[in-house]
């Protein structure tokens, strides 16, 4: 192969070199923004876990609270 012939090979490889860095730096972003939105469907998914287990445990409480009262009703009235 004479020189011209190795310069334009070199000459593709890196040009092919450029094209593979800009196409990973373009997937790089892509994933990132992604990832981004995943983690904003986490907390989102985080947020509305703690309220709804705010609610069980809000029920919860209500519900011994009024299982105590007909206890103490049905104590009063001797059906216990």
């Amino acid at each position: 192969m004479t020189n011209e012939q190795n310069e334009q090979i070199m000459q593709a490889i890196k040009e092919l070199h450029d094209q593979m860095n800009d196409g990973f730096a373009k997937m790089q972003d892509e994933m990132n923004t992604r990832f981004k939105e995943v983690d904003k469907r986490f907390d989102n998914m985080d947020e509305n876990i703690a309220r709804l287990q705010d609610g069980v445990d809000l029920l919860a409480k209500k519900t011994f609270d009024n299982e105590t009262d007909i206890y103490r009703i049905k104590k009063s009235v001797n059906q216990a």
